[in-house]
């Protein structure tokens, strides 16, 4: 069976585990290319519809034509890695995001959380399941792996590396990174994060030969605010890391934050859990089930101090419950093929619906 996914794919990879593994064969192209031989129409990434880019009203009653024609021969089922866009601020794509709500024949949540909290804004003959995010054990299967130190001026030798995978969105994503890190007793502590380039929200007003200026006006604002008692301790990178050198930079880390204090989901929570690697995140969304699954600190961002957290972390027994037969068995369930097995049978399910 042919698997539509309506736009391109996404640099994430954490779909090609559950693709690998499929009975299915997922066939990726813009929402105009459906065929009616398609049983399934999987969206994982709303906005990724229109190329991440806010749609006009036109587009949206062209696009709203093009689900109802999907109706008719498809099932449409909708991945929900967030039930709003989380860089939209002014709600340009929740237009999008109703619309989807509004056809989707199937709802996969990542978590019991999700599920509870939005099984509500659905239809009743939506059918809403939860399927866990999977972990990235392709990057352990004879993945290229290249040296992160060949991209920093300083000597990782000697460093407790502290990692923050995936992109810095906000300023209150950087002052909790920041808080844990100032915390930290390590005298060689030394804090990495690859992708910087969303902390600084450039006004869509601004001229465009402005912008740079805007941004490095705000970045040196950032820089004298935040970080000149932390000279020679990190190094900020501004695009997307590539895999190969991601991996080798989450290997060489001694701890992963993952700032993600308003999200309902982090695939860098699973990044993580896929090398065993201790971690600081937030209790919020679905990530609080699986903090508690695999005996990470629990974190409550806005009650707990920043001493609280680092005690918490400095206590926590993980390193020691990685090691055990309990915690093996857990990550097997999330391996891709156990995942992309219960994806296989949730659309079996979904199409013998009346």
């Amino acid at each position: 069976m042919q698997i539509f996914v309506p736009h391109k794919k996404d640099k994430n990879i954490y779909l090609d585990g559950v693709i690998a593994y499929s009975s299915n064969e997922y066939v990726f192209g813009h929402f105009s290319e459906y065929k009616e031989s398609y049983r399934i129409v999987n969206i994982q990434f709303p906005e990724a519809i229109f190329r991440w880019s806010a749609p006009s009203e036109e587009e949206l009653i062209h696009f709203e034509k093009e689900i109802l024609k999907w109706k008719r021969k498809s099932k449409i089922v909708y991945c929900m890695n967030d039930f709003e866009s989380h860089f939209d601020k002014k709600k340009k794509f929740k237009k999008l995001f109703e619309l989807i709500h509004r056809y989707s024949d199937l709802v996969i949540h990542l978590g019991f959380f999700s599920l509870q909290k939005y099984k509500g804004n659905f239809s009743d003959d939506c059918m809403q399941r939860v399927v866990k995010h999977p972990l990235y054990i392709s990057l352990l299967d004879n993945f290229e792996i290249k040296n992160i130190q060949n991209l920093l001026p300083y000597n990782l030798s000697d460093k407790f590396i502290i990692s923050v995978p995936g992109n810095m969105r906000s300023k209150n994503e950087f002052e909790f990174v920041l808080g844990i890190f100032e915390k930290l007793p390590m005298p060689n502590k030394f804090l990495i994060i690859p992708r910087m380039s969303k902390l600084v929200n450039v006004p869509d007003v601004l001229p465009y030969r402005f912008r740079k200026i805007y941004r490095d006006i705000m970045w040196a604002f950032y820089e004298r605010r935040y970080l000149r008692v932390f000279r020679g301790q990190y190094y900020f990178m501004n695009n997307f890391l590539d895999y190969s050198f991601l991996t080798d930079l989450i290997q060489k880390s001694s701890l992963l934050i993952i700032p993600r204090i308003k999200n309902l989901n982090s695939g860098n929570l699973f990044l993580g859990l896929t090398f065993d690697k201790l971690m600081i995140a937030p209790s919020v969304g679905n990530l609080t089930e699986h903090i508690n699954d695999f005996r990470l600190p629990v974190i409550n961002h806005e009650v707990d101090s920043f001493d609280k957290i680092v005690s918490l972390v400095l206590e926590s027994d993980f390193l020691n419950y990685s090691k055990t037969e309990e915690y093996k068995i857990k990550k097997d369930e999330l391996h891709p093929k156990v995942i992309s097995q219960q994806y296989d049978n949730i659309y079996q399910e979904v199409l013998n619906l009346i």
